[in-house]
């Protein structure tokens, strides 16, 4: 069975980055989704979604079919999962994701130990459009 991938930075659509590529070449995009409860912040040249107790909070990306979930232990392998010592830097969670028509159970990479003092807030909730 296919599965979904939400992504909200440097794997999102036209992004210039090999990971990114490699997703769009495995992947249908099915468009703009939002997740709710997540805040979503800039660490040096990178985003890191959390969870938040506020509704008003909310992350917006990409969402994907993918084509072929072999896909996944790749992009796992780019988000650091399983790379050196727990705990990693991100976990990669089954969430609800919210379409224009419906809410979907997908994949997201969510950032897995304490945002650092310097990161910036993306009020916007969307990497690409601060």
């Amino acid at each position: 069975m296919s599965e979904y991938l939400f992504t909200y930075g440097t794997l999102r659509l036209n992004q210039d980055h090999p990971m990114a590529s490699l997703l769009a070449d495995n992947a249908t995009l099915i468009g703009l989704a939002v997740i709710s409860n997540a805040k979503l912040f800039r660490i040096e040249w990178f985003p890191a979604m959390i969870n938040s107790e506020s509704k008003k909070n909310c992350v917006v990306g990409d969402l994907y079919l993918l084509k072929n979930n072999s896909v996944l232990e790749k992009l796992d392998e780019y988000e650091g999962i399983g790379v050196g010592e727990p705990p990693f830097e991100y976990r990669r969670v089954k969430t609800t994701v919210k379409t224009d028509t419906e809410e979907i159970d997908s994949w997201a990479y969510f950032y897995n130990i304490p945002i650092p003092q310097y990161a910036e807030l993306i009020e916007s909730g969307d990497f690409l459009n601060p």
